[in-house]
């Protein structure tokens, strides 16, 4: 599968996970949802999606893409950071191939701003690798298993997605 298709299928997660999207040049798919849990200490977060594709992607790429990424969902959702609510983005890049600090980027990083984080996402479709922060942050713990589940639910394993296009 190439970027694209990968795209596509991540595409057609989140709607079926219940994110409104939209495209924005350069950036790429955008997707959000805003969800409420007691057990977040009764806060609403705005999960932000923001997936682009790239033939490679070093760890200075994923990071500035990351950057922006948080950015742009602090000035489109968090109006009201702080009271009750939050941002919580996944920064995904899909790159035929990745630089070693890419994935070492995004398994140790997690940007934070006020009431604002972002989790970066490497899928290496040459390698059929994924990486994200494996980890519990120290801020935002809260937060980790949500973040774990969204990963998993819209940016499938690149192996796990060859064996099935090869059968």
């Amino acid at each position: 599968m190439d970027t694209l298709g990968y795209q596509a299928l991540v595409q057609e997660r989140l709607v079926a996970a219940g994110y409104t999207l939209r495209m924005t040049p350069p950036a790429g798919l955008v997707g959000h949802r805003r969800n409420f849990r007691l057990r977040w200490m009764a806060t609403t977060v705005h999960t932000v999606v923001h997936v682009t594709t790239t033939p490679h992607v070093t760890a200075d790429g994923l990071a500035g893409f990351t950057r922006s990424a948080l950015s742009h969902a602090e000035v489109a959702h968090g109006q009201m950071r702080g009271l009750q609510s939050g941002v919580a983005v996944v920064a995904a890049v899909i790159a035929e191939s990745a630089d070693d600090e890419a994935h070492a980027y995004a398994m140790r990083t997690i940007p934070k701003d006020f009431a604002a984080f972002a989790w970066p996402v490497v899928v290496d479709l040459g390698a059929e690798l994924r990486s994200s922060h494996a980890g519990s942050p120290l801020v935002g713990a809260v937060y980790s298993s949500w973040m774990r589940q969204q990963i998993e639910a819209l940016l499938p394993q690149p192996d796990a997605v060859a064996a099935t296009a090869r059968d």
